[in-house]
């Protein structure tokens, strides 16, 4: 079914696509939704996150108006476990600009990595983007504006772990899908700082990819958590 960022299949018109795309939206919390370090949240342990990633072979696709990258061997290497529970990392893709708001702050880029449990449950890491303060590389801008105008297929090595930020502090909501249909529950992590990618890679996103973010969505009464190194 056909959607789109702006116009007649925009966002806030979403749930009058098909009854799908209306059962999603309005059975579920939507995501994303605006953080803060308000005094009043929950906490939660960081302990309950952890990350065993190692370096992976992703190939690259295009759907959904963004970039996506999937695992090229099916084997589930890339696990998290959050709350003793495991989830395997199936897709990493890409939202300009953020789609989470931090402390009233937007950023250039938010990527998503999406993982699954054995019981098909879904949780989300988002991880938002500055650009580094590093000069422009104009070689390697050009091959990143190449890469991505190519439209998949492309093989591309990532050493996960390099892509997290070095504060591993985050907030805990549970949500739904930024994506039509928007369904949930979705379990959300969101670090509450930003990683940093090389100013060319972000401006050839820009450029290839453009304006791909929902808009916020209403907090309602869910708890929110973040997290407090015991």
């Amino acid at each position: 079914m056909e959607w789109n960022y702006e116009g007649d299949r925009g966002p806030d018109k979403w749930k009058n696509i098909c009854s799908a795309f209306y059962q999603a939206e309005t059975g579920s919390l939507q995501s994303p939704i605006a953080l803060n370090d308000d005094p009043q949240l929950l906490s939660i342990s960081q302990d309950l996150l952890t990350f065993n990633y190692s370096k992976t072979v992703f190939e690259t696709s295009f759907f959904n108006h963004t970039v996506h990258l999937s695992p090229k061997t099916k084997e589930k290497t890339n696990i998290i476990e959050f709350n003793h529970k495991k989830y395997f990392l199936e897709d990493l893709h890409f939202h300009l600009p953020s789609e989470h708001e931090i402390n009233q702050k937007s950023f250039p880029l938010e990527f998503h990595l999406v993982h699954r449990s054995v019981h098909n449950e879904l949780l989300v890491v988002g991880v938002t983007v500055l650009p580094s303060e590093r000069p422009i590389n104009t070689t390697l801008a050009a091959l990143d504006d190449k890469a991505l105008n190519a439209g998949g297929g492309l093989s591309v090595p990532i050493d996960l772990d390099r892509l997290l930020p070095e504060n591993k502090q985050f907030y805990h909501y549970t949500g739904s899908l930024t994506t039509p249909p928007t369904s949930g529950p979705v379990e959300w992590i969101v670090f509450r700082q930003q990683s940093f990618m090389r100013q060319g890679l972000l401006q050839a996103f820009k450029k290839n990819i453009g304006k791909t973010n929902r808009p916020l969505q209403p907090i309602k009464n869910r708890p929110i958590y973040l997290s407090i190194d015991e």
